[in-house]
């Protein structure tokens, strides 16, 4: 049996689409479970439609008091999984009607090589569309530039590949979740299960799309082309896109570093000594001079995944 995590705010619009696309897998061995975050649409009344209709396979979840972000819905959604096998599932995308059934396949391949006790992340690729589901990019990683290969320990916790939306963890995994006290220290819920795989456990990735990924206007997290400076510079200066300026990214980075500590300080007992090096380098690059903290990004490899944004790291570090 699989756990799906679905975590719904306001999700009127695209929410039907998603179940619609969840009930049509080619696996059917799944629970769906819906956790709503406040709304104040008719999220609520389409979902209790569904579970109405399908109660041995959806399940309603209702927040008393609302948790304000994806993130805080989502991670007080796994202690309630009680499957062996969980996915996380957004409101507004599509699946594709194997994903489910290749996800899977790819986690039993990976567990019967290293074994349950584990802690391993399967997670794939995605298709980027617009709110109509035209297609904007076939493939999410070339779209943002990031890097299939870039899941070590020195990689990920200076820049997260993995999208939540794709990803499949274990119970070994899910189990290491449940001790979690300080939230507002996680950047999301995704990165932190990335962290825990690879300091822990195994990170694997699928070369396949697996999801349109919906992008609209509420948007809480989207795709961004970072794979060249002049779409960059053009998001920068036409587009006024606050993820691109100096500001935010300074932000982003001072958030991981502080992501990193809460990690190191989580699971140092049960950490190898090269991973708690690894965490301790790497927290202590804001304490050097500058020569020195762009000599260790590079010795340690603690970069960035395409090369316009390593250049931004660089200069902003």
């Amino acid at each position: 049996m699989i756990d799906i995590l679905m975590a719904t705010y306001n999700g009127e619009t695209y929410i039907t689409e998603q179940i619609e696309s969840i009930l049509a897998q080619t696996c059917q061995d799944w629970r769906l479970i819906i956790q709503d975050d406040g709304s104040s649409d008719h999220t609520v009344s389409i979902v209790n439609g569904y579970q109405q209709k399908y109660p041995e396979k959806i399940q309603l979840l209702i927040r008393k008091t609302p948790s304000g972000s994806a993130k805080g819905n989502f991670l007080s959604l796994f202690p309630v999984a009680s499957s062996d096998y969980i996915m996380t599932c957004d409101q507004d995308d599509v699946w594709e009607p194997d994903k489910i059934e290749n996800t899977f396949q790819a986690m039993v391949q990976a567990e019967t090589r290293w074994g349950k006790d584990v802690p391993i992340l399967v997670h794939t690729d995605l298709t980027v569309v617009d709110s109509h589901l035209g297609v904007i990019a076939k493939s999410m990683f070339k779209y943002q530039g990031l890097d299939k290969r870039a899941c070590s320990l020195n990689r990920l916790i200076v820049q997260n590949n993995v999208t939540g939306c794709t990803m499949m963890i274990n119970r070994a995994l899910c189990d290491y979740l449940l001790c979690i006290q300080n939230t507002d220290a996680l950047l999301m819920h995704d990165w932190w299960c990335a962290l825990i795989a690879s300091a822990m456990g195994q990170v694997v990735y699928l070369d396949q799309p697996t999801v349109l990924y919906r992008q609209h206007g509420d948007n809480q997290l989207g795709a961004v082309n970072n794979r060249s400076i002049p779409s960059i510079v053009k998001r920068y200066f036409q587009n006024k896109d606050s993820r691109v300026r100096p500001a935010s990214i300074q932000k982003r980075m001072t958030s991981a570093h502080r992501q990193a500590e809460y990690f190191l300080e989580s699971y140092r007992a049960i950490l190898s000594i090269e991973a708690v090096k690894c965490l301790q380098r790497y927290i202590q690059l804001p304490t050097y001079p500058k020569y020195k903290r762009v000599y260790y990004i590079l010795k340690y490899h603690y970069t960035r995944q395409n090369l316009p944004m390593l250049l931004a790291q660089l200069i902003l570090h």
